[in-house]
């Protein structure tokens, strides 16, 4: 008995159609995904978005300022990169100009390489005096800092953000004022400083906008490399 295969042709025509609908049906549920998809990451990131607000309206949970913050330093620290004058009294000829070194040293005549950078003006005098005392019959040493090496960072809404030398005690605000002052944009009443305080960065909010209104207001004394972040306001 002989067998025949029998093979169906589909119309070229009755295919379009299949292939049409076939892909009607996919792009559907593309679009179907897509929307979901869509959906999740708009509210995820509305959700995000209103925590921050919140977050930062608040003061992000910022620690409360310390007290040695509304200190003033007289005896700011020396640094590394300081140009310091050290004048001798008894000597005048040994008199020196010196940068501090990347090591913290100086070095001065008769003594050598001296530790600076770290200890208080009034400190190093009084370490200086005591090495000269041996060698000078008047020992007395006045060390005056020239040039001053670290400083601040001030950016955000300011109209010069940059580094502003601290060569002399300085608050939040004299540092801002320093950068050129507040732009249009700013919001007083949102300052950050952050601070590294025993190898951690701290962040503390300030309103800046109590002292410019005439509220009497504590001032918040700068330490070295402390970043000053001036928020821009929402309206």
């Amino acid at each position: 008995m002989k067998t025949e295969n029998c093979t169906y042709e589909m119309p070229d025509e009755l295919l379009m159609r299949v292939i049409k609908i076939e892909y009607l049906r996919l792009l559907r549920i593309w679009r179907r995904n897509r929307a979901d998809i869509q959906s999740c990451l708009c509210g995820g990131l509305s959700m995000l978005a209103a925590l921050a607000f919140a977050s930062c309206g608040s003061g992000g949970g910022a620690p409360p300022v310390p007290a040695e913050a509304y200190r003033s330093s007289p005896n700011a620290t020396l640094a590394a990169g300081d140009d310091i004058n050290v004048t001798f009294s008894g000597a005048p000829e040994m008199n020196v100009k010196q940068k501090i070194q990347a090591n913290g040293k100086v070095s001065l005549p008769v003594v050598g390489d001296v530790a600076a950078a770290g200890k208080s003006m009034t400190g190093f005098q009084e370490q200086l005096a005591s090495l000269y005392q041996p060698h000078l019959q008047d020992s007395n040493v006045i060390v005056s800092r020239e040039n001053a090496a670290a400083g601040v960072y001030v950016s955000g809404e300011v109209l010069r953000p940059g580094k502003v030398l601290l060569d002399r005690p300085m608050t939040a605000l004299e540092a801002v004022m320093e950068a050129g002052g507040f732009t249009k944009m700013a919001n007083p009443k949102q300052v950050f400083v952050v601070r590294n305080q025993g190898g951690k960065n701290q962040r503390y909010v300030l309103n800046m906008n109590d002292a410019l209104s005439g509220i009497e207001s504590r001032p918040f004394y700068m330490r070295s490399y402390d970043v000053i972040y001036v928020k821009q306001s929402n309206w």
